[in-house]
């Protein structure tokens, strides 16, 4: 009696258990179902960068003299990072400063001849017209009296003539004849001084029409010496858009951090004779840095722009990031693979195909993340 209601007994309670395992499967089964349905799940997650930011040193090329960072390391906005030997790049500032001074100086010494030029020649020019102009009028001046002379001798010729026959005739003293004598040899010394004053004042204006041609033909040396100015102004400035080249180079022998970030990569090491444009380091800026998922076909639906994530990645498994999808690709994964498939003979396995998907961190410690890191990511799927 007492066995079969021990056996009933247990029979009950086998039921119960395998009830409440059956019920608490269902619910499990429910509630994984309900989340596939509201989520989007994939293992296919890694961490990528929009851009790694490559240095190198652009236009310079020389032994590689410091490496600052090692790789993983952060850095700053500004910080230096490395450099190479500037000792070439030196010199060849300071010689073209020396050369850029001295034409500068020169240039301004010609300015100042130019600038006397310009003043001094014209007010040659000036003085010479005027001298020539004045020289014209007193000669002018003097023919005129030379003219009027020459009517008072013809005069006094006559006179001294009439008076020497009335001398002669007895009709006059003989002290009047003299006295017109006399003037008459005067007035023909007079003419003869305004004759050679002419002449002279002739020879003055010859020279004075020569100094005017003088100062007219230097007016070239105005000319010449601003070719000489321009050219000069033009050397001032290849020598200073040299010398902005040359030091811009020697800045370049040195990388400067442009973002907040860290090392990512690092290609050389110090004793290197580094060419322009060979890499150095590549930085990796936290502002670029996303989770991209590639997510199944089959889980694409309800899956856009603007739903909200959840990540962990293999790594920090303690660590929960929460994102948001940024942008769904509009081709598949395989579609740019290096080896697509051939289905051209036309064997044929169906496979379902990952849709990239992009997703912004916007919780979570992004100090932790790593390009090239991988987890797990549910998307919740937006309500149709």
């Amino acid at each position: 009696m007492k066995n079969a209601e021990h056996n009933g007994t247990r029979r009950k309670i086998a039921v119960i258990v395998l009830s409440s395992c059956l019920l608490v499967t269902a619910i499990l089964a429910f509630l994984f179902i309900k989340h596939r349905r509201a989520y989007a799940v994939t293992d296919a997650v890694f961490v990528r960068a929009e851009n790694l930011v490559t240095l190198g040193f652009e236009d310079v090329s020389g032994r590689l003299l410091k490496l600052n960072k090692t790789e993983g390391a952060e850095v700053k906005k500004g910080e230096v990072l490395a450099a190479i030997d500037p000792e070439k790049y030196k010199l060849e500032v300071e010689k073209t400063e020396r050369e850029l001074a001295s034409t500068k100086k020169f240039l301004e010494s010609r300015q100042i001849a130019l600038s006397r030029l310009r003043v001094e020649i014209p007010i040659r020019e000036e003085i010479a017209q005027q001298k020539v102009e004045n020289l014209k009028k007193e000669i002018s001046s003097f023919e005129a009296s030379a003219e009027a002379l020459s009517s008072r001798i013809e005069q006094l010729k006559r006179d001294k003539n009439r008076f020497i026959s009335l001398y002669k005739a007895r009709a006059v003293a003989k002290r009047r004849a003299e006295q017109t004598d006399t003037e008459f040899k005067a007035k023909l010394a007079e003419e003869k001084g305004i004759c050679e004053h002419i002449a002279a004042m002739r020879a003055s204006l010859e020279a004075a029409i020569k100094e005017v041609a003088i100062a007219k033909a230097e007016r070239k040396r105005i000319r010449e010496t601003e070719k000489k100015v321009d050219a000069l102004r033009q050397r001032v400035a290849a020598l200073s858009s040299a010398l902005d080249s040359a030091r811009r180079r020697l800045a370049d022998c040195t990388i400067k951090s442009p973002i907040n970030g860290r090392i990512a990569k690092k290609f050389a090491s110090v004793g290197d004779v580094i060419s322009p444009g060979t890499p150095v380091y590549a930085l990796v800026n936290p502002a670029d840095v996303y989770v991209l998922v590639l997510l199944e076909e089959t889980k694409l639906k309800g899956v856009e722009k603007g739903c909200q994530a959840s990540i962990k990645l293999d790594a920090y498994p303690d660590q929960n990031f929460k994102g948001t999808v940024t942008q769904v690709l509009p081709a598949s994964a395989a579609t740019f693979a290096l080896i697509p498939r051939d289905i051209s003979a036309g064997e044929f396995t169906k496979v379902s195909q990952r849709i990239p998907v992009k997703i912004r961190i916007t919780e979570g410690n992004t100090s932790l993340l790593r390009v090239g890191l991988g987890g797990e990511a549910e998307i919740r799927r937006k309500e149709s």
